[in-house]
């Protein structure tokens, strides 16, 4: 019964993903200092919200296209400067 839930439970959040805008909370940053992990998330949330604001495809749509938009656009960035997804699993379980 707690294995069903627990896979209820992460098929939600994988589909939640698109809802919701990601951060940094989405990425390992194991070898990289706090500041340069600040540095870079917020220079790809700049780049995609940039997007979302002057690019015509960007304007347009539902909340749930701008959303899943931004999340493509802030993952490609943050993998292109060297970190890694962070599974959803490392976000419901204890340390």
């Amino acid at each position: 019964m707690r294995a069903l839930f627990l896979c209820l439970v992460l098929t939600a959040l994988a589909g939640c993903s698109s809802v919701i805008r990601q951060d940094g909370d989405a990425f390992e940053a194991s070898r990289v200092s706090p500041e340069r992990f600040e540095t870079d998330d917020d220079s790809c949330r700049i780049q995609a919200e940039t997007y979302l604001t002057y690019d015509v495809r960007g304007m347009e749509g539902t909340r749930y296209r701008r959303n899943r938009i931004y999340n493509a656009l802030y993952g490609r960035c943050m993998i292109a400067r060297g970190y890694r997804r962070r599974p959803n699993y490392k976000n419901l379980l204890p340390g």
